[in-house]
């Protein structure tokens, strides 16, 4: 059997994963950083944050359908990955788009990775420590979190051992356990009754308890922090609009983005101000900003998000509340979260005969392609696109020993119409 040089195994690691539309720590570690303006902007904010006491506020960032957000996203990985942190990376869905805090926490919690270990999760950091250290510890605080339970549930884990344990972890990782059997590990491993709490631990209400006692987990194993990379934000334009609110009340706080200090009306908690050592940063196309945000400005009696999500925030929590929502989204357009711009042609070019490279070592021949030639058959498509063609041509190329004549509408992803559909504001039934 044919034996795969080092050189070879990457590249085809590379060719294959473009091939498949989803970026690696491999494949934006071989490729030229076309976004490096973008990527220093983030590795700032992330030295920033682990040299200083006060984690900075998170962004996001636009762009245009298909023009590398999930490649940059990727790439912000490793370099968070390579300072320290560790790292969440998930895509939005219509099912898990942060409209409720804590299953939302279980998802992000469940891929986390950190540098030092090539298994998702926090079991080999947290096998290196013990109960005691928590008392050195911001986690000692238990009035740090909107509820402590999460807390007793990691204190917990340090006394138990085997299955009780993988229980406790399964609940810190957001596959929640019932109360009485909560109650009944805390019996068995404190030999005392859990603590009466002033309320209820409510799902809908308590998920930023999870979020603030795993940062400070994270902190307490020797990682600068925790950074939450968020894909396909713009998902959230699908939901209803109470769950839009809910969505962007919670990235405003996952972002970090108001300093009004957290406050409660009854049972429910108003998130504003995030103390822990989270950082945000997400990518989202543009059309959740120019279809759902501004769309209908034209009419004075339209309703689009910027206009009716604060009045809904007055609605149900409050004057302050629509005042931080109006906040969002200023601060969601304003000159902190860049957009990601169009390739010059000349970055375009790069990037495609750098992939050509890869093509040949990854198979193994003289892997010839007129670049400019095939950018201008394409013409003014975004990145994925020419990077499709790039790998179709090649492929031909590479079996058939001919060239192929390959157009824009060869290779289009969706038409203008779906993509106009897809992101329309609900209808009220669907709200």
């Amino acid at each position: 059997m044919e034996r795969y040089d080092a050189h070879r195994r990457k590249s085809i690691a590379v060719v294959e994963s473009l091939r498949a539309g989803i970026p690696t720590r491999t494949s934006t570690r071989e490729l030229p950083d076309l976004r490096e303006s973008l990527t220093d902007l983030i590795r700032r904010d992330l030295e920033q944050f682990s040299q200083s006491k006060q984690h900075p506020a998170g962004r996001l960032a636009w762009g245009p359908y298909g023009q590398g957000k999930t490649h940059a996203l990727t790439t912000v990985e490793h370099v968070a990955l390579d300072l320290g942190f560790a790292v969440s990376r998930v895509s939005l869905s219509r099912e898990v788009s942060c409209h409720h805090l804590l299953n939302f926490y279980g998802r992000v919690a469940s891929v986390l990775r950190t540098p030092d270990s090539k298994m998702a999760g926090l079991t080999k950091a947290l096998s290196s420590r013990k109960a005691g250290d928590l008392l050195n510890s911001p986690l000692a605080d238990r009035d740090r979190y909107s509820h402590p339970l999460p807390e007793i549930v990691l204190e917990d884990y340090f006394f138990t051992s085997g299955e009780e344990q993988d229980l406790l972890y399964g609940d810190l990782m957001g596959t929640r356990i019932t109360s009485p059997e909560l109650k009944r590990i805390h019996r068995n491993c404190r030999g005392e009754s859990m603590p009466k709490f002033d309320m209820n631990f409510r799902t809908t209400q308590h998920g930023s308890a999870y979020f603030g006692v795993m940062a400070d987990a994270i902190a307490l194993c020797g990682y600068k922090g925790w950074v939450l990379l968020l894909d396909e934000v713009e998902l959230i334009g699908r939901l209803g609009k109470v769950g839009r609110l809910q969505a962007y009340r919670n990235l405003n706080w996952l972002l970090n983005w108001s300093d009004r200090p957290v406050r409660r009306d009854g049972d429910q908690e108003l998130l504003c101000e995030n103390p822990y050592p989270i950082y945000t940063f997400g990518v989202v196309a543009s059309s959740l900003r120019n279809d759902v945000w501004f769309s209908g400005t034209s009419t004075p009696s339209a309703k689009n998000d910027r206009s009716q999500i604060p009045e809904l925030a007055i609605e149900k929590f409050g004057t302050d509340a629509g005042q931080v929502m109006q906040n969002f989204f200023e601060t969601a357009i304003g000159s902190t979260c860049p957009t990601i711009r169009p390739l010059e042609t000349s970055g375009l070019i790069e990037l495609l005969d750098h992939l050509v490279k890869l093509h040949g070592a990854a198979y193994a021949w003289d892997a010839q392609l007129d670049v400019p030639k095939l950018i201008r058959a394409i013409g003014s498509q975004p990145i994925r696109t020419h990077i499709r063609a790039t790998l179709e041509a090649l492929d031909i190329a590479y079996l058939y020993h001919e060239d192929v004549k390959l157009g824009a509408t060869d290779l289009l992803e969706a038409s203008l119409q779906e993509q106009a559909d897809f992101f329309a504001i609900p209808e009220e039934s669907d709200r």
